[in-house]
């Protein structure tokens, strides 16, 4: 139940992304070669507790538990740093946010 739940979120996640992105998710993958578009990615599926390395690798490859905690280190200090992601990022959280509570 809690794997379902976990991939819920995870579908959630993606869907608005895409939304926000005016991108279908079979192109998902294309999309998130882009390191902006990643570090977005991995910073909403860590604030909803859904970063599991075996879907996260399903999706994009990024290799190893090493390598993901690497990308969202760096996606957390491009947050803090750049004014324009960090405005993105609230965007789509905003989104994500009126999903939830309409569950």
């Amino acid at each position: 139940m809690k794997q379902e739940y976990k991939l819920n979120k995870i579908i959630i996640v993606t869907n608005v992304l895409c939304s926000y992105l005016n991108i279908d998710s079979k192109n998902l993958k294309e999309i998130l070669k882009k390191k902006e578009n990643k570090y977005l990615y991995l910073l909403l599926l860590k604030k909803y507790n859904c970063l599991d390395k075996e879907m996260i690798n399903k999706i994009i490859d990024l290799g190893s538990k090493r390598s993901i905690k690497y990308n969202v280190n760096k996606a957390e200090e491009k947050l803090l740093i750049n004014k324009e992601f960090r405005d993105t990022y609230f965007t789509i959280e905003e989104g994500i946010e009126r999903i939830y509570k309409r569950m």
